[in-house]
């Protein structure tokens, strides 16, 4: 009798273990939820935007087809009681114009972009595209703004298909334009199935520059008015650096860049620093080169030796202008 019992125990003791572990199993699928539900809220919770003043607002928004930006005592933080991150940030982007905001690691130049970009909300203050609140850009216009942030990936599938973000009607001839503009297509078209090169999942197949280069091609093939890149090109190499800095000179756009690499903080027209929360002056920024206009399909990048992978001496002197 007691072996019977025993075997009883036993035998309850193990479905009593397997049951409270598929329930700790359920349990953490619970709370991995609140993630997901972040996520869609996201995008099924945000507002639409909000009619402008006037017709004739978004009429002389959509008629400057190169709008200037213009931030007006922008203020952000992450929690009612925190502190502000961004503190009275006054910036004037001229249409056209680039201008790189530089500053030390975590000083608010990424939130910055966000607010620009609409992803945070700003918790006072007003960002302009062309004149007009972003609040009140209409869809058409918040699509001509084209971003390559630190966290953009590849999804699984063909190399045209990530340019084009599985455009119904894709265009291979802009494809490969703005693959040549992101100085990638040389690399593409080597590959046996050139654009039709499947890429794993965050493009695992690629190596970081690539992937950087491809990211940047996507951002192009929109034909953005307003381009932001938060160091879109941390993993390149010198000359594929200084190759894509000269193909965006060529394109009449107006610019917005975070970056902490001298060579591509001096392909700016303008150089601002970020500190305390703040526009800081500056002492210092490179010469204003003449604006060219945009290649056509087919054009060919200038080709730069490769270098030694070390800054120019003017590179340095900006930076070192601008205490950084």
């Amino acid at each position: 009798d007691i072996g019977f019992l025993l075997l009883a125990f036993v035998a309850y003791k193990r479905q009593l273990a397997v049951r409270v572990s598929a329930l700790i199993d359920k349990a953490f699928e619970v709370r991995l939820l609140d993630v997901h539900c972040d996520r869609l809220a996201d995008i099924v919770l945000t507002l639409p935007a909000e009619p402008a003043d006037s017709p004739g607002r978004l009429v002389a928004a959509r008629a400057a087809l190169v709008p200037a930006v213009t931030i007006r005592g922008l203020r952000y933080r992450y929690a009612e009681h925190a502190p502000f991150v961004l503190d009275g940030v006054d910036l004037e982007v001229a249409a056209g114009e680039s201008v790189a905001i530089v500053g030390p690691s975590g000083c608010g130049k990424t939130t910055l972009l966000h607010v620009v970009l609409g992803v945070l909300p700003a918790s006072a203050g007003d960002v302009l595209i062309g004149g007009v609140p972003l609040a009140q850009l209409h869809g058409e216009l918040r699509r001509s703004i084209g971003c390559v942030t630190q966290n953009d990936c590849l999804f699984a599938g063909s190399i045209a298909d990530n340019i084009s973000f599985c455009d119904a009607s894709a265009d291979q001839a802009r494809i490969e334009e703005c693959a040549r503009l992101a100085a990638i297509h040389d690399e593409i078209a080597a590959l046996p199935m050139a654009y039709n090169t499947l890429v794993g999942f965050l493009g695992s197949t690629l190596s970081a520059g690539q992937q950087q280069r491809i990211l940047l091609a996507r951002a192009l093939y929109a034909r953005p008015s307003v381009l932001i890149l938060d160091e879109a090109t941390s993993h390149l190499d010198l000359a594929h650096e200084r190759a894509v800095a000269a193909a965006l000179r060529r394109l009449n756009i107006t610019r917005i860049l975070v970056a902490h690499r001298p060579e591509t903080v001096a392909a700016a027209d303008r150089i601002v620093r970020l500190d305390a929360g703040r526009i800081a002056p500056t002492r210092g920024r490179p010469e204003k080169g003449p604006r060219r206009a945009a290649p056509l399909a087919g054009d060919r990048l200038p080709h730069f030796p490769p270098g030694n992978g070390m800054p120019s001496t003017a590179e340095q002197d900006v930076l070192a202008n601008l205490g950084c």
